[in-house]
């Protein structure tokens, strides 16, 4: 029987990437996660369905915690040579620190979201795309923002970093590497812990604050496992990788 696709996915423990996660541990294949704790249950459900899965923890923000990673993520592609089929998922990503330009005074915040958003997926892109030369079809899917497309005020650091990944994603693309599609996508506005703090932001920090407590008092985000399933469909689409910069609900 022909193996199924070897997954990485980074940022399980909530949100998007919780659901993912649960979705490929009953999918086949094997699944690598690479988060700062492992997800209860995720295990179990793996081997249920007949899943492998490598669970791998790292702090983003840490840098040689992520150099670790990135070896044990390697080791792992390249122990697993009969795995043609190939997928890497930069979910992980953080929205603080939301404050007008002229309060972005906290160094320390502003790195973090930097590390976590932009230099991890730059980083274990290049050690992935460096241990699957010899896949037949290999894909890097990095979860955006439209705040990455358009500009929201008190969002600078996040509409700055999901740019930047919008922007490394056509990089990528441009250096025409064997086997590989490549896609920057928006998953949409969805029901996450993320959203949770946006609410819960001030107003005199975050003027759109009220346009995030209308959207959830209305019923109108999106719900994680849905978003997920289509997500994971996509990324084993034809579809995949034609349009650089995406947007499931496009998809969905």
């Amino acid at each position: 029987m022909k193996p199924g696709p070897l997954t990485i996915v980074t940022g399980v423990t909530r949100g998007l990437g919780y659901a993912m996660a649960h979705e490929l541990a009953q999918g086949g294949g094997h699944v690598v996660t690479l988060s700062r704790q492992t997800v209860p249950g995720l295990q179990d459900l793996a081997q249920t369905s007949g899943t492998m899965l490598t669970e791998i923890l790292v702090d983003l923000v840490d840098a040689s915690a992520l150099e670790q990673a990135a070896e044990q993520m390697s080791k792992v592609l390249s122990e697993s040579p009969h795995h043609q089929n190939c997928r890497l998922i930069h979910n992980a990503g953080i929205v603080a620190p939301i404050e007008p330009a002229n309060q972005l005074l906290n160094l320390a915040a502003i790195r973090t979201a930097f590390d976590v958003n932009i230099v991890a997926p730059i980083y274990l892109t290049g050690y992935f795309l460096a241990a699957t030369e010899h896949c037949a079809d290999r894909r890097v899917m990095l979860i955006s923002s439209g705040a990455g497309r358009r500009p929201t005020g008190s969002w600078g650091v996040y509409c700055a970093t999901k740019a930047a990944m919008d922007r490394y994603a056509e990089v990528v693309h441009t250096e025409d590497h064997n086997h590989l599609r490549v896609c920057s996508l928006a998953p949409g506005v969805i029901d996450t812990g993320m959203q949770q703090q946006i609410r819960q932001t001030p107003k005199s920090k975050f003027p759109s604050v009220g346009r995030f407590e209308d959207m959830h008092s209305q019923g109108a985000l999106a719900d994680a496992t849905n978003t997920a399933k289509a997500t994971l469909k996509f990324l084993e689409s034809d579809s995949f990788g034609k349009k650089l910069l995406d947007d499931i609900r496009d998809h969905a």
